[in-house]
């Protein structure tokens, strides 16, 4: 069979069911095409590709936006569409100012799909030298601490950190501060990683983020804990001077059901000490948000056999 008998009889074979099918694409595209244009808005993030040594100083918008017209059911699935950045690609570019401009064909469109507008049209890039240095970190507080609590003091670990960034923005930057830390619902210490504010700065951390601890006591007592027991810690007999203590606490009533006898005891710890006699202060373990206030009496004797 040669080409123009093999092409007859390819479009001959199931020739209504072809046709019916062109017949329906052909209706469906008039249809799309022909029904009523609607505007909409997409945004598409945008990346900008810089030398290793140079980096942006200026604020620059993280997204383009795209604003369209056209048939509802291609909009529909431009805005379903996830999208790939628009990249700035300036890694030969030198340290200084760059325009850049945005275009239609920046944004990937089905025929009948149009765009009406770019915002914005153009950016302006600053470039400079890269920047590190260190700088201390200040804790930033807020409000006061529950009635019967006082902050003894704050503890930055490490007290310096690293940033990096604009040449420009790096050197006038003297310290870094933590987001503010409420202090109202606090009754016991806090150790937690520095939440810095960095975000008006325009710089990053270089390294690691340091830890702020702040230590934290009761300072008046409101309830009384009688008859605690006392745990000693050893290897040996040992006989106590006195089997309890009274803990002075400052507690929130709501918090009362928390002082059971399995939650709050004395402890001495004789682990590594001989056989002998000692005075030795006690050690209350207690839940949390509980402060200890006193230990009546402070020290006890204990004698090891």
């Amino acid at each position: 069979m040669n080409l123009p008998d093999k092409l007859w009889a390819f479009i001959s074979s199931n020739l209504g069911t072809k046709i019916i099918s062109i017949i329906i694409a052909v209706v469906l595209w008039v249809v799309v095409l022909g029904s009523r244009n609607v505007e909409v808005s997409k945004d598409i993030p945008l990346e900008i590709v810089t030398p290793s040594d140079l980096v942006t100083s200026n604020d620059v918008p993280e997204k383009i936006t795209f604003r369209l017209a056209g048939p509802k059911a291609f909009l529909r699935a431009i805005l379903d569409r996830r999208e790939e950045p628009i990249r700035v690609n300036l890694s030969g570019a030198k340290a200084g100012l760059v325009t850049y401009r945005f275009f239609a064909d920046n944004i990937r469109l089905p025929i009948g799909v149009k765009v009406i507008s770019v915002n914005p049209t153009a950016i302006l890039i600053k470039l400079e030298p890269q920047k590190k240095r260190e700088v201390p970190v200040r804790v930033e507080l807020r409000g006061v601490l529950p009635e019967g609590y006082k902050l003894v003091k704050t503890v930055v670990r490490p007290a310096t950190v690293k940033i990096k960034g604009p040449e420009s923005r790096v050197s006038s930057v003297s310290e870094v501060s933590t987001l503010p830390i409420d202090l109202s619902a606090i009754h016991q210490n806090l150790e937690e990683t520095a939440p810095l504010d960095l975000s008006r700065q325009g710089i990053q951390i270089d390294g690691g983020m340091p830890t702020v601890t702040l230590f934290v006591e009761a300072t008046s007592a409101n309830y009384r804990i009688k008859n605690v027991d006392i745990r000693v810690i050893t290897a040996h007999k040992y006989t106590l001077d006195e089997k309890t203590v009274t803990v002075m606490v400052r507690v929130d009533p709501k918090d009362l059901k928390f002082l059971d006898r399995t939650r709050v005891f004395g402890v001495i710890d004789l682990k590594d000490q001989p056989k002998g006699k000692y005075n030795e202060l006690v050690k209350v373990t207690l839940p949390d948000h509980i402060g200890l206030v006193k230990v009546l009496p402070e020290k006890v004797g204990v004698t090891l056999y």
